[in-house]
């Protein structure tokens, strides 16, 4: 009988004496030199590993039982997979370790439950991207009610289950301050997305003529230095770009961006003194308005002056990028604006452009992989959430009304954080009189797909028990709808090698 075959047998006598319902996943891994060999193990809300040895030595921590099953001088033992267990495995297995994916194609697969990095990495094999699977952020991490360590256990429990596990990276996305920070580096990240838009002073903007004469009396002569480095220049890039730094027009630029660039100084301070090797992303896109291309090459030059590397930069382009839906506003416009920020890009060089939000944006794809030459990083997230949400509806009728109507009634409060564009009126449904056969279809409005969107945080903390069931009862079928939807992400990001 083989290791795997003995492990179900076992596993079966424990789900009686535990009463859980268990699956164990044939993707095992194995430890030549303590003849160890693991195959995860995976209930409704927990994780575990199931380890055979040569002898009883405990090679991880707190067993669920203290005297192993023994077969034909082989032992096992079942471990909880919390953090402190990961980080024993990690080092018998470095390929659980999140890498840094440096200046290549990446995509950003943010998985808000951390139950579907399998379907992420499957989708992700036939393309010529690095997956980044752990990716959240601390607004998702609160509403959530998880961690760092917690979304880089839900990565690596992907990896477990893979057949043919792959490098991947773990993003500490829109960082805004040292707590977070520091947060990932102690669970592991490797990609750490830096947003100063909480230092950015985008009063100035509007600022009279005279009172900026008054704050540029009253800066320092460093930071005038500074100013005077870029002021009243023209830099031309590229195959004729002109970019202007007339001195009114750039000042008020400068003293929005310049409060970001310390920022980002300060944060990398601290990175470089925790870490040796790490991806860097500078984050504009929350800013207020369109990036320039001025902003775009004063931001990345005076960081290389600083002589701060960073992998990736996600500038804020024009037209709307709200979540769960098509990107809106004026391709040409879109794809004029892009070109630029490429231009700027190649010009200094080191790092690739970024697109946040950048779920379910299908008619911008093409033209962003072929204005960047296919070297990009896409952040998607929420889209994965939404395909849950559907087996939902497909599985459990009576679930999904109790979801859609609790979505309602914490609407206000869950339309706080994010950008969107319906009304109360535009989303609400009487869901007593939808047949059941019909709720699919609600997904195929763009915004109810954005309505439900925004609902993840209140609907997990409420009904986490039921879907963590669900989820666990049709496993496969959402992998499935995870997958093929994460394959038509890319199928438009890679059309041209199509």
């Amino acid at each position: 009988m083989s290791d795997f075959s003995k492990t179900v047998e076992i596993i079966k006598r424990l789900e009686e004496r535990m009463s859980l319902s268990l699956r164990v996943y044939s993707s095992s891994w194995y430890q030549e030199k303590l003849g160890m060999r693991i195959y995860p193990v995976k209930g409704e809300e927990e994780r575990y590993l199931g380890v055979w040895s040569k002898d009883k030595k405990l090679y991880l921590a707190d067993p669920l039982f203290l005297e192993p099953e023994e077969e034909k001088g082989k032992f096992f033992f079942l471990y909880p997979f919390h953090f402190k267990n990961y980080l024993s495995l990690s080092d018998y297995f470095p390929d659980l370790k999140p890498q840094p994916a440096g200046v290549k194609t990446s995509l950003g697969c943010g998985d808000r439950l951390g139950l579907v990095s399998r379907a992420h990495l499957e989708a992700v094999k036939n393309y010529p991207a690095f997956p980044v699977i752990a990716q959240q952020s601390p607004r998702e991490l609160q509403k959530m009610g998880r961690t760092f360590q917690d979304v880089l256990l839900g990565a690596v429990w992907g990896v477990l289950e893979s057949e043919n596990p792959v490098p991947f990276g773990a993003d500490a996305d829109h960082l805004k301050d040292e707590e977070y920070l520091r947060a990932g580096i102690e669970s592991g990240f490797t990609m750490y997305t830096l947003d100063g838009s909480g230092v950015a002073d985008y009063y100035i903007l509007s600022k009279s003529e005279k009172e900026l004469q008054k704050i540029f009396d009253s800066m320092s002569q460093e930071e005038k230095q500074i100013f005077n480095r870029y002021a009243d220049r023209t830099f031309t890039v590229g195959s004729g770009l002109e970019l202007d730094f007339q001195r009114k027009k750039f000042f008020p630029l400068f003293k929005v961006y310049f409060p970001v660039i310390n920022f980002v100084e300060k944060m990398n301070f601290l990175l470089q003194e925790e870490l040796s090797s790490y991806d860097l992303e500078i984050s504009l896109d929350e800013g207020e308005g369109v990036t320039s291309p001025e902003v775009h090459f004063f931001v990345a030059e005076e960081l290389h002056h600083r002589g701060i590397d960073f992998q990736s930069l996600a500038p804020r382009f024009p037209g709307s990028f709200e979540k769960a839906i098509d990107y809106e506003g004026n391709i040409q416009e879109f794809s004029s604006s892009l070109r630029n920020h490429v231009t700027v890009q190649q010009e200094i060089g080191g790092y690739r452009l970024s697109l946040h939000s950048g779920s379910d944006k299908f008619s911008i794809y093409p033209v962003f992989s072929q204005e960047t030459n296919q070297l990009f990083h896409v952040k998607t997230s929420g889209t994965s959430w939404l395909k849950g949400l559907e087996v939902v509806a497909h599985k459990n009728p009576q679930l999904f009304r109790k979801i859609y109507e609790l979505s309602e009634e914490e609407l206000e409060e869950n339309r706080k954080a994010y950008q969107i564009s319906f009304t109360r009126e535009d989303i609400h449904r009487d869901m007593d009189t939808i047949p059941d056969k019909e709720l699919p279809s609600l997904f195929s409005h763009p915004l109810i797909r954005q309505f439900l969107h925004i609902s993840y945080g209140s609907v997990w903390q409420v009904f986490k028990s039921e879907l963590s069931h669900l989820f666990f009862q049709y496993e496969e079928e959402h992998y499935r709808l995870v997958r093929e939807n994460m394959e038509r992400h890319l199928h438009f990001l890679f059309s041209l090698n199509k």
